[in-house]
């Protein structure tokens, strides 16, 4: 078997497609672990993002898009740690595991601080993973990720009535007023999404995601529609909000969305998140997760969210493990001063 640690700028179109055939043949891949979302820079080396991967010869078993941060700031530079958002990525255990094995090692080897991985795992009888790493030395972090996840066996009908009666109202109303769904085609619709998404931010007061990094994302998307889809809405030609929705395997994630509040009669949030469920079924997906939930919360996205599937899933917590414990010592030395 052969470990190997490759920049994200090196990666050729062939391993690009060798990394995304694997992803899609694993339950536990996510979206956020397709190199082909990341913007590469090629001149700040501090974005530097890592394609990891273990091989029998040619053949992709085990897999982590890795990437660098400085926990303590880029002035204290031999602080770094490597992150794994939604990874690693492999349906065997045992490999799940040797694998992890040897990122300790070669991470170790590179100097970094410790490794961080915030995996997409269901713990079950079958998947007992987070178990084994913390009797190996790896630290389970406070907090637990949870989310939806609609099944979509059921015909279209059957779905949509299995929605909240508020739910299906809404989507009808919708129609019923013409509004309009269809994909993003191209760099305006783009454009005209992040401007739309930049204005809901503000005017909620949310941090939004890096617009480079965005906008690279959502050219991705369009670009490659078997892998995802920018849904957008419109009322004539007025622009009310869009929704994005990435396929890795057998699921579809609901990643982003956003929508003008123009005019608050017209409600397009539910015929999005309708079309997006109808893209996933029709794409071959399983089941539609719906990004992330936040239980115990009757007010805003969960309870949005929460009108289309009651089906809580929980995930392993996140989990670091320390490398260079001198160095790790002085780093939550730091970050706890910072934080006073």
């Amino acid at each position: 078997m052969h470990f190997e640690f490759l920049e994200l700028q090196k990666l050729t179109p062939s391993a690009h497609q060798a990394i995304e055939r694997f992803l899609d043949s694993q339950k536990t891949s996510h979206p956020y672990q397709f190199p082909g979302r990341i913007k590469t820079n090629d001149v700040d080396s501090r974005a530097t993002t890592y394609c990891v991967t273990l091989r029998d010869k040619d053949e992709i078993l085990w897999f982590a898009l890795c990437g660098v941060t400085f926990p303590a700031g880029h002035r204290l530079k031999s602080l770094r740690s490597l992150t794994v958002n939604r990874g690693p990525s492999c349906d065997d255990p045992e490999l799940a595991l040797y694998g992890l094995s040897l990122l300790v090692e070669q991470s170790r080897a590179q100097g970094f601080s410790y490794i961080e991985i915030a995996p997409d795992w269901i713990e079950s009888p079958q998947w007992n993973v987070g178990t084994s790493l913390s009797s190996i030395g790896w630290q389970a972090l406070p907090g637990r990720r949870s989310s939806l996840r609609l099944p979509l066996a059921a015909g279209n009908d059957k779905l949509l009535g299995s929605f909240r009666k508020a739910t299906r109202y809404e989507i009808r109303r919708s129609e019923q007023q013409g509004v309009a769904i269809r994909p993003a085609l191209n760099d305006r619709d783009v454009q005209e999404f992040q401007r739309i998404y930049s204005d809901m931010a503000e005017q909620k007061n949310f941090a939004p995601e890096e617009s480079t990094q965005l906008s690279h994302e959502l050219r991705w998307i369009v670009s490659h529609t078997d892998r995802g889809v920018l849904l957008l809405a419109f009322k004539d030609a007025s622009l009310l909000g869009g929704t994005l929705v990435i396929r890795a395997a057998a699921r579809s994630w609901y990643v982003l969305g956003a929508t003008t509040k123009k005019d608050f009669h017209l409600s397009a949030g539910h015929l999005l998140q309708w079309h997006a469920i109808q893209w996933a079924k029709e794409h071959g997906c399983s089941d539609y997760d719906f990004g992330g939930y936040r239980e115990g919360i009757n007010t805003g996205p969960p309870l949005f969210k929460r009108g289309f599937c009651q089906s809580v899933v929980h995930f392993s917590p996140a989990y670091r493990y320390p490398l260079k414990r001198r160095l790790y010592s002085i780093l939550k030395v730091v970050t706890a001063a910072g934080s006073k």
